[in-house]
């Protein structure tokens, strides 16, 4: 392994789940497995390690990767950037790139993780890659150097809660993929029926 190019799977589980009944959608079962199962297979090939923000269900989630954490008791409720924040405070020092992907995308491509990292070798300048599709962007899947994360007490503090306002304060850099349905969200309970 290339100690200069350590990468850490971060998935976003810590949500409230109201678009799906405030049930937790991360453990939400589609085609008899949770839908973290899904990201899991298809992440775990593309980084050294995978970790979980998550702030219910803990110990189900430990039976899938030991490391998951809760969200540190003066970011609750500030959503995701929340998790990132406590994941960064909690990785090894070494780990160069941080792939964000929330719980409620089942079906990254098996190229998301080397499509992003190159976007941000080739131009060195840019601290995160984020994916977009024709019809859509997906600011809440990107590639960002750990070296950033450190801002993000400051940048919560300020009441700067959205992904969006954190991946724009940056030096950022769209990557184009072809595959919308690599994308699909599973926000609803009626899309989670659309494809068992």
């Amino acid at each position: 392994m290339n100690t200069d190019d350590i990468t850490v799977g971060l998935i976003l589980a810590g949500g409230e789940g109201q678009r799906v009944g405030r049930r937790n959608k991360g453990l939400l079962t589609l085609q008899g497995k949770s839908l973290v199962q899904h990201i899991l297979e298809r992440l775990s090939p593309q980084v050294d390690k995978i970790v979980i923000s998550a702030n219910e269900d803990i110990e189900m989630y430990q039976t899938l990767v030991p490391d998951v954490y809760k969200d540190l008791s003066t970011s609750v409720g500030k959503g995701p950037l929340a998790g990132i924040l406590t994941a960064s405070q909690q990785i090894d020092g070494n780990v160069r790139f941080m792939q964000v992907v929330p719980c409620d995308t089942p079906f990254i491509p098996s190229d998301l993780v080397a499509t992003l990292k190159q976007a941000l070798l080739s131009h060195p300048e840019n601290e995160i890659a984020y994916a977009a599709t024709a019809f859509c962007d997906h600011p809440s899947i990107f590639l960002c150097k750990t070296s950033i994360n450190h801002r993000l007490f400051d940048h919560l503090e300020q009441g700067k809660l959205s992904i969006k306002s954190w991946l724009f304060s940056h030096r950022t850099i769209k990557v184009m993929f072809d595959d919308e349905l690599a994308f699909t969200n599973i926000n609803y309970l009626e899309t989670l029926a659309q494809y068992q």
